[in-house]
């Protein structure tokens, strides 16, 4: 009842904030991540934000596998996915050391002197990086603790601190944001050993982009070293983390937002997928006797933790306590601790009834998330023992009770972190904690015969996982958060990939009755939820140049528009060749605006398309598409075909799907007694160039690129004065052999001659040539 009350409450939060959010202006979110494997931990949150027509695009910085992407956000037209983001490529190496030598000496400060765990970890990574990878520290060693006062710590802050103002915005990724264009940067985990990815957020701000750090799990503030460069925002899980934020990290106090855990939405969304009946029976166990589950921790705490396992199996094995003596035991190693559990003798059995240790299986983790799995062998245990792992907080979540004991001999990293102390019952948490095996013992036997306080559980899991409600989804109120966040810091129109309009789109807008918004109307530049095709999925095109996006639906989209380098690779090659910043481009027949889109691509900073396109679906899609690249002041929509006169002339349509081609347009007066009943045939206005441009004030091209399925010498017969024109510099003309004689005598008569031709190898007759003027 209550996880089914949950999933009500989140689908109502989920469609409270849809309502919100899509009366807001939709904005282009990037999201760099360490890895793509990372997601894990926010797939909700970014789902809900593409959801409500916000443009989610993921920037891991280690080449990922695209698998890794949960199918909810794969499968998001609102969502895509850049291969690898841009790196440091300048003074790596000096960075690293410098950035590394702060992460280890912040942990002489008074405040982390007791991490002892962390100060190593630190001082191997620092080691690492000195030596390139050449010189790797014991893992057992002497702590080099020279404990700092306040004094000094504050004069080696402020020291790190100018020393990192020196340190340049790396190149690289300035372009790399410059290309991507998004108006809000979210970054995880951002705190990490060596700090690579500060150079993000120093690159956003030296460029204007508003960036924000999602705290990516429960000790990650505290263990992971320092926030070389702060971002603008810090969204935390709890009032502890943010505590850690300002004190640590020396973050603003008013830029630490708490939010609570999304990673722990779906887990709790779970029920049992098995009774306790099948579970024992697939796991050799007895259904009569309670259940305890072991969570094994990471091998930075234990790296000899099967070892010290064996040792407690035994203890309980021999208590005094029946109830604890007879318990069924369910270990569950850490995810990166599965060859070490295998190695050791008595836990390497092939099947559960194969383990040496009577009453006791072993359940290997397949995900580094709180899956089914985890949710089983928990929601099947009275009691629950751990030394210190994140999966604690998922029992605490089903209400288990939790038990510890000290094992300092077999796991150094227990106590040595700073992050430990948060969940033990005498620091506000729940962990029961015990000095010695015989006092854990008898705790645990409490716990099995239920003497635990299940409202204390409750509290700290709310406190510290869910601090708006313990049955509330943090998810959506997270995404409304980025949402409410990046609204307040880009209040004005999109900026445009390619700013600075051209005097023709001025002119359009000025052309343009003024609107003034409502409180649901979009702003300009947007795309509205409403305004996504249903059924059409937001594909990248195939091209190097930059970030390009399309709507694909048809198989004529999918196969011929997505890679048009591998269709027409010369067309590719002449518009990145051959366009420059301040052209104006005429794409005659743009279908559904690929190369219109590559053609505004490659004008940068200033410069015009035009795109004439007839055909009302593929028009559609060209619109879609325009807007969906935030190109409405680089790229101008036509519907009209060019012709040799004006007037109502016949289309007719060989499909009316977006993305197909050689349609038929006749060019002569459109007479509805003479229409054919096969195909779809539509009256449509046509104009000629000339006119176009000497009566209806379009400018003059420099370059045009002519596609029209046989209707291209008409267009050049309209277009004798622009030809003449000594701004025109290049033409590239798809030729019919049908009218091929006639499209070379007007070009030659206007000063062209044939500079390159190229032919598709499935196209008979069908040639492209590229025009210089002579």
């Amino acid at each position: 009842a209550t996880t089914a009350d949950s999933a009500t409450r989140h689908a109502d939060t989920r469609s409270n904030l849809h309502d919100r959010i899509t009366g807001l202006r939709p904005m282009r979110i990037l999201f760099v991540l360490r890895e793509l494997a990372l997601v894990r931990n926010f797939d909700e949150v970014l789902f809900h934000l593409a959801d409500a027509g916000h443009d989610v695009v993921l920037a891991p910085i280690k080449l990922s596998d695209e698998r890794l992407l949960p199918d909810t956000l794969a499968s998001h037209p609102n969502c895509s996915v850049v291969s690898t983001a841009a790196k440091r490529a300048e003074g790596v190496t000096e960075v690293s050391v410098l950035r590394s030598v702060r992460d280890y000496l912040r942990y002489q400060e008074p405040a982390l002197a007791g991490a002892a765990t962390n100060r190593q970890r630190a001082l191997v990574h620092l080691a690492r990086v000195v030596s390139a990878g050449t010189r790797e520290l014991p893992v057992k060693m002497s702590d080099v603790l020279v404990p700092l006062n306040r004094r000094e710590s504050v004069r080696l802050r402020k020291t790190f601190a100018y020393l990192e103002g020196l340190i340049p915005p790396e190149p690289g990724i300035e372009r790399f944001l410059e290309t991507q264009r998004p108006d809000v940067m979210l970054v995880t985990p951002l705190v990490s050993f060596g700090g690579m990815q500060s150079d993000y957020v120093k690159a956003a701000r030296t460029l204007g982009i508003p960036s924000a750090c999602l705290v990516f799990s429960w000790d990650n503030l505290s263990n992971k070293g320092v926030l070389h460069e702060i971002p603008d925002r810090v969204f935390v899980w709890n009032e502890v983390q943010k505590r850690e934020a300002i004190q640590l990290h020396r973050v603003n106090a008013g830029t630490v937002v708490v939010s609570g855990a999304p990673r722990f939405d779906a887990f709790l969304r779970l029920s049992p997928s098995q009774d306790r009946e099948a579970f024992c029976q697939e796991l050799g166990l007895d259904p009569g006797m309670a259940i305890v589950t072991y969570l094994g921790s990471s091998p930075i705490v234990s790296p000899r933790e099967p070892a010290f396992a064996d040792m407690w199996v035994k203890a309980i094995r021999v208590s005094a306590e029946p109830g604890l003596r007879d318990a069924q035991i369910v270990i569950r190693p850490h995810p990166r601790m599965k060859q070490i559990w295998q190695e050791f003798p008595v836990f390497a059995a092939t099947t559960p009834r194969e383990q040496r240790h009577a009453g006791v299986a072993v359940i290997h983790a397949k995900s580094a998330t709180g899956d089914q799995a985890l949710f089983d062998v928990l929601f099947h245990a009275a009691a629950v023992v751990g030394l210190n792992t994140t999966a604690e907080l998922e029992a605490g979540l089903l209400g288990k009770p939790v038990y510890s004991v000290r094992a300092t001999e077999f796991a150094s990293g227990q106590t040595g972190s700073h992050h430990f102390h948060y969940l033990l019952r005498e620091h506000g948490g729940f962990v029961e904690y015990a000095d010695t095996l015989e006092e854990h013992l008898a705790q645990l036997a409490g716990g099995l015969a239920g003497r635990f306080d299940r409202d204390q559980i409750a509290a700290f899991i709310e406190r510290f996982l869910r601090p708006s409600g313990l049955h509330t989804p943090v998810s959506p109120l997270l995404a409304a958060e980025i949402e409410r966040w990046a609204g307040e810091t880009t209040t004005g129109p999109t900026p445009s990939p390619m700013a600075g309009p051209s005097q023709l789109s001025l002119q359009a807008e000025a052309a343009q009755p003024q609107v003034v918004p409502s409180a649901r109307q979009e702003l300009p530049g947007a795309v509205a939820v409403s305004d996504i095709p249903a059924h059409a999925a937001k594909t990248q095109v195939v091209y190097d140049g930059c970030p390009l996006f399309i709507w694909v639906e048809t198989d004529a989209e999918r196969n011929w528009r997505v890679a048009p380098g591998k269709k027409e690779p010369w067309t590719v090659a002449w518009l990145d060749g051959t366009v420059q910043p301040g052209d104006v481009v005429y794409d005659v027949g743009a279908n559904v605006g690929v190369f219109s889109l590559i053609a505004a691509a490659n004008l940068k900073d200033c410069g015009v398309v035009v795109a004439f396109e007839p055909g009302y679906a593929n028009f559609s899609r060209l619109c879609e598409n325009i807007r969906l690249n935030r190109l409405s002041r680089r790229i101008i929509p036509m519907p009209v075909p060019l012709s040799h006169q004006s007037g109502l002339q016949g289309f007719r349509y060989k499909s009316l799907e977006p993305g197909q081609s050689r349609h038929k347009f006749f060019a002569k007066p459109w007479k509805p007694e003479k229409l054919k009943t096969k195909s779809y045939e539509q009256p449509v206005l046509a104009v000629s160039l000339d006119q176009a441009v000497h009566d209806f004030g379009f400018p003059a091209p420099t370059l045009m690129k002519i596609d029209v399925d046989g209707a291209e010498d008409v267009v050049l017969r309209g277009a004798r004065s622009v030809l003449r024109s000594e701004s025109l510099r290049s033409l590239m003309v798809e030729i019919d052999p049908k009218c091929e004689t006639a499209v070379l005598e007007t070009l030659a008569s206007a000063g062209f001659f044939v500079k390159d031709k190229f032919k598709r190898k499935k196209k008979t007759g069908i040639w492209y040539g590229i025009f210089h003027r002579a």
